[in-house]
């Protein structure tokens, strides 16, 4: 079962354009377009409707996106954009066949870029003096092998050199005889820990999920809570979000979009708790917009010293305290990129923003197999027109 060896991965962008701007609006409900997908929402009074080139990018990317939906194979799809000019919009494409009941308001997993929220937590509670990213491991953790030469700030950044569970074969095995099991953090943990570690901390880089796992339950040892409290309270209430959960630990305010794996409906095969701090979250895409704009735009979520530390980059993976780069050179103009992919049964996912061009965008797909980036070049694309 090779794609469960994959969950939360990171997912990069491929091309990007557009030199416009944006802001983290609040996004209202849009109806069905004739095709199936949902026509753009506006937030600004409708000002951007009556705009001939709002007008036009939002034709180009609704017939985008409903092309791409349709060369995937895909149930559902959809994306969200925010420019200066033509602010927060969600564009959503439906299989007209299916009898799901989604809307822009339906929640979608977003596997790894729960990640972000996780970083933005523990960087507030290291500026809040509650621990050090500098802290070793046995402060928090003790228990785990070698806790005494890892450093919070190696987990963020992934050169802690820890084992990735999600590669465990023990684990893929677990996951099928036991799909509805519920983990805890420490069984998450001993999947890690029975492997050996890929190198020395501080050695190298390489993407693991177990790092999250790990400071979730930093978090939770500094701040006195559950992670689900520390993340609302240190993320998401900071950037004023409305409709992201942690699923597993708070109940969700509102309905999943069906996510599928080779047509099969696996949105609750599977408890939440498989991926907890390295996964589980879930949001609008309407939200997660204003989350990359918020987070990465403004001061709202993070001082400057602590977005210094964020955007702190790891040569080798191009990879922060919770974010990844996307350098120049392959955004096609756009400039650098930050931001997170995710990749979780039945879900894709991307979300970044473009500083030099002040561009957010959000893209997902209700397919363990789609391609969210071919969604977001059709969005940068249509910008850049």
């Amino acid at each position: 079962m090779r794609w469960l060896r994959s969950l939360f991965v990171v997912s990069s962008l491929a091309a990007c354009t557009s030199p416009l701007a944006c802001t983290s609006s609040s996004v209202e409900p849009a109806p069905a377009s004739p095709d199936g997908g949902a026509a753009p929402a506006a937030d600004d009074g409708g000002a951007a409707a009556i705009d001939p080139v709002c007008e036009a990018q939002a034709v180009a990317i609704q017939k985008g996106i409903d092309r791409e939906r349709k060369e995937q194979k895909l149930q559902h799809a959809a994306v969200a954009v925010a420019t200066a000019r033509c602010k927060s919009r969600v564009f959503r494409s439906d299989d007209p066949k299916s009898e799901d009941a989604v809307s822009d308001d339906s929640l979608w997993r977003m596997g790894s870029v729960t990640k972000t929220f996780v970083s933005a937590a523990i960087l507030n509670l290291a500026a809040a003096g509650k621990l050090g990213l500098d802290d070793t491991l046995d402060a928090y953790v003790p228990s785990f092998p070698n806790a005494s030469g890892i450093t919070v700030r190696q987990l963020l950044n992934h050169t802690s050199g820890v084992f990735n569970y999600t590669e465990s074969d023990d684990f893929a095995a677990a996951l099928t005889a036991e799909p509805k099991r519920k983990y805890t953090p420490a069984e998450l943990l001993a999947f890690a820990t029975s492997e050996s570690p890929k190198f020395e901390p501080g050695a190298d880089w390489y993407y693991s999920n177990t790092n999250y796992v790990l400071l979730g339950l930093v978090a939770e040892k500094a701040a006195g809570g559950s992670i689900g409290e520390i993340v609302r309270e240190h993320a998401i209430d900071k950037a004023g979000l409305t409709r992201t959960f942690f699923d597993g630990e708070e109940p969700l305010g509102g309905a999943l979009t069906p996510g599928y794996q080779a047509k099969t409906d696996v949105t609750n095969l599977y408890d939440p708790s498989v991926a907890w701090a390295a996964g589980a979250m879930v949001a609008t895409p309407g939200d997660l917009l204003a989350w990359v704009t918020t987070l990465y735009g403004t001061d709202e979520v993070l001082s400057p010293a602590s977005k210094k530390e964020l955007f702190t980059f790891v040569p080798k993976g191009s990879y922060g305290l919770g974010v990844t780069r996307l350098p120049a050179s392959v955004t096609l103009g756009n400039g650098p990129g930050v931001g997170h992919g995710g990749s979780i049964f039945g879900y894709q996912t991307q979300a970044f923003w473009f500083d030099e061009a002040k561009v957010g965008l959000v893209s997902v797909v209700s397919d363990t197999g789609g391609d969210p980036n071919a969604l977001s070049v059709v969005v940068l694309e249509a910008l850049a027109e």
